[in-house]
């Protein structure tokens, strides 16, 4: 009861009145470099970010939400099942009678324990919880397809409407490629469902439950310890109740001559000269950004040219509407380096060198593959060198640079030290929280 009391009040704490603050999410467009020198076209960064409003925890929107419990065979190791029902339990405690809840199982075959229905009679939801066994195989695909089902049958553009999937082993019948997983992730999130996806021990399969994750825009977490579950719920549970805003859109139109080159870290669509991408949903206190590397016009000193239009449009849960904001981007020209140098915006350079280095350690995923630990080391450490030695002198960019610094080295660390499953699992959850923001 006390670890209880101490997770509900560490979630109350995420919330302010919301006669405090404004209810709208707050959106800032930066280019790292908002004066270049003349006649130069060199790489620039534009970065859109999102921050969602404070949000009293009475007025959360209610959750339309799945659980998909692994119970395949494995599940009987370490504890593993009665700890996965202990931390759905936890959860259950957590949701109230406003509050939709499905309850799926799995193994070689596919069971939903509990109808979608509104919370209420938690007792008996906590029975069928308990009453879980493992055995059989891995139909994963198929669990995720009966979880979707499940909060399709309530599904409401008011509500956060999420699956949560958790699996210690491999997908092993039925469709287990990571493409067939992804489409199917794709599906939910255009139905406005976000899967999150919690892999339990060093036996699954975390390109896959990554990708089921990163293309519905949920969470993904490795669970090394199967003690780690109810905190890995836990976590989980302060996201769903703090969601603000849902089916963001974020529309870029650079200007003609204006190059958009590619999104660092978030999937999404270059068409021409316009770029879109869509998150699933947005968290209260918390930022979330697109990140577009662009190649500017060329321009005399002095002068000043149009860069991009940004639209920014969401579901305000809060307010039950949708909003919408707009802005233009310029970009001023200049003779003079010093004057350029001075109008860096070190944050958004240094959001910009993370997401980079991020696609660098994909690298590293693949010589763990081929068995080089020392060269995988390597690139890791040189990642963190390569930030370590950015002129960055303001306090938030600083912070940055010396967590990302610590998690690199970190890293590199455990490769050394660490089974090899293991290493793989945490960089590849490392990775995946740096480039969605996690």
């Amino acid at each position: 009861m006390k670890r209880l009391f101490a997770l509900l009040t560490l979630a109350a704490s995420l919330f302010v009145p919301a006669a405090q603050a404004s209810q709208k999410v707050l959106v800032k467009s930066e280019l790292a470099r908002p004066v270049v020198l003349e006649d130069t076209q060199n790489k620039n960064y534009l970065k859109i970010s999102l921050t969602g409003f404070p949000l009293e925890i009475k007025k959360r929107s209610p959750s339309n939400l799945a659980l998909v419990i692994d119970r395949s065979g494995s599940m009987s190791q370490d504890n593993r099942i009665e700890r996965a029902r202990e931390a759905a339990i936890m959860a259950l405690s957590m949701l109230d009678g406003e509050d939709t809840l499905s309850v799926i199982a799995y193994d070689s075959n596919v069971e939903v324990i509990v109808p979608a229905t509104r919370v209420k009679d938690k007792k008996r939801i906590a029975d069928k919880i308990r009453a879980l066994q493992p055995g059989g195989m891995t139909a994963l695909f198929a669990g995720v397809s009966k979880g979707l089902d499940e909060v399709g049958r309530h599904w409401n553009k008011d509500r956060v409407n999420r699956v949560i999937l958790l699996s210690d082993g491999q997908a092993n019948v039925g469709p287990s490629s990571v493409s067939q997983l992804a489409d199917l992730a794709r599906v939910a999130a255009k139905k406005g469902v976000a899967i999150s996806t919690l892999g339990v021990g060093k036996d699954y399969n975390e390109d896959l439950m990554t990708a089921i994750a990163g293309y519905s825009d949920g969470n993904h977490v490795f669970v090394e310890k199967s003690t780690d579950l109810e905190k890995a719920f836990a976590r989980e549970f302060d996201d769903l109740m703090s969601v603000v805003a849902q089916d963001v859109e974020v529309l870029i139109t650079v200007a003609d001559g204006v190059k958009p080159v590619r999104l660092l870290g978030r999937d999404g669509e270059i068409r021409g000269n316009t770029v879109s991408v869509r998150l699933n949903q947005l968290y209260s206190n918390q930022e979330k950004y697109v990140l577009l590397e662009v190649i500017p016009v060329k321009g005399r000193g002095s002068e000043s040219k149009p860069l991009a239009e940004i639209t920014v449009s969401y579901d305000n849960l809060a307010e039950k509407r949708k909003d919408r904001h707009q802005e233009s981007l310029a970009l001023r020209y200049s003779a003079s380096l010093d004057e350029v140098n001075r109008s860096v915006v070190e944050e958004v350079l240094v959001d910009s060198e993370i997401q980079k280095t991020a696609l660098e350690n994909e690298r590293a995923i693949e010589l763990i593959d081929a068995g080089k630990m020392k060269e995988a080391k390597a690139i890791l450490d040189q990642s963190a060198s390569q930030l370590e030695a950015l002129p960055a002198s303001e306090p938030a960019a600083r912070k940055k640079i010396q967590e990302s610094v610590k998690m690199n080295r970190g890293m590199g660390e455990k490769l050394m030290s660490s089974d090899k499953s293991v290493s793989r699992k945490a960089l590849r959850e490392q990775n995946f929280n740096t480039q969605k923001q996690k």
